[in-house]
């Protein structure tokens, strides 16, 4: 009688392949004006400067009831069936599915000279029900505690909002970050370095129901610039969900003008009712994609991807050996 494993080795050695080629992906970063971003296989994205983490870009939804269930309601659990990246794209997609959801996913992103785009797209499979849906930018509260951020409403008003050192319990809302037409946001890294955030879609003309959470309420350690898309909807199959986050990076006051500037004619854009592909057509081509490549290209692979993908090939290697090995 034929032994299981003999049977399973090839299937086995093949899925461990794939499993080790997207860790040697989920390590893919990008030099972008001085911070570096690293791309999971399921399209969450860390931004670091200065040897930290200064944050993460990541949707969360909640099902009924407000339940967490970790498969749906955190990005990077969700399954990821096709993961690549090239010298200023990368491009994911797959499904995500638990009790209360079953939904394909497909995010791509554009990382140009001091600039990155993110589009996310979600179709459900089948009725799907959720109290709600976010798409965050996470802070580490040992960063960023004590310092302001700026949010931008969507006619254009500006608030500043402290980020509370410590946390009080009961409440998770950070005080005055609660607005109905939110649209984007100013995140310092120090005193001369940070990024601006909007984020937008089509179906947010007017803006964005936002806040700062405190995730401290949840035990975590993070804030979260928090833009809402819906709350007590359900997701019916053919309906496509498309969201944007444009996040532009600055070291620099002239920098961070600049910055606002392009995040402002996106505001107008949206305001006037012209359409994604429109204004992705306009980021595009203001985020120098081409100079961007060639300076890639001329740097080479970051550190970081060398060694992750060495080690990913090593335990390739390591894993045949086993599988082989026990075939004889």
């Amino acid at each position: 009688m034929s032994r299981p494993w003999r049977r399973r080795g090839p299937l086995a050695l093949l899925t461990a392949t794939a499993l080790l080629a997207l860790l040697a992906f989920a390590q893919a970063s990008y030099d972008v004006d001085g911070v570096e971003v690293a791309f999971s296989t399921k399209g969450v994205f860390q931004v670091r400067y200065k040897g930290f983490t200064v944050s993460q870009g990541v949707f969360r939804t909640w099902g009924p009831g407000w339940q967490w269930v970790d498969a749906c309601s955190w990005q990077d659990n969700w399954v990821s069936l096709k993961a690549s990246a090239g010298d200023v794209d990368a491009s994911f997609s797959g499904v995500f599915q638990c009790s209360f959801a079953q939904v394909s996913w497909s995010e791509r992103a554009w990382v140009g000279v001091n600039a990155m785009l993110v589009e996310l797209n979600l179709t459900a499979q089948k009725p799907s029900n959720f109290s709600g849906m976010a798409w965050d930018l996470d802070l580490p509260v040992a960063l960023f505690a004590g310092k302001t951020v700026r949010m931008i409403l969507m006619n254009g008003t500006e608030k500043r909002v402290k980020l509370r050192e410590e946390h009080v319990p009961g409440t998770w809302v950070v005080e005055g970050s609660a607005f109905p037409n939110g649209f984007a946001w100013v995140a310092p890294y120090d005193s001369d370095a940070g990024v601006v955030l909007a984020v937008f879609g089509d179906a947010w003309p007017s803006g964005m129901s936002v806040h700062v959470e405190d995730n401290r309420q949840w035990g975590g350690n993070t804030y979260s610039l928090r833009n809402w898309l819906f709350f007590n909807f359900q997701l019916t199959p053919g309906v496509l969900v498309r969201l944007n986050a444009l996040l532009v990076f600055y070291r620099s006051s002239s920098e961070l003008e600049e910055a606002l500037r392009l995040v402002g004619e996106v505001r107008d854009m949206v305001q006037r009712g012209e359409g994604i592909d429109v204004i992705r057509g306009h980021l595009l081509s203001a985020m120098k994609l081409e100079a961007a490549a060639e300076a890639r290209k001329a740097k080479g692979p970051p550190v970081m991807l060398v060694v992750y993908a060495a080690a990913a090939a090593v335990a390739v290697a390591l894993i045949a050996f086993i599988v082989l090995r026990r075939r004889k």
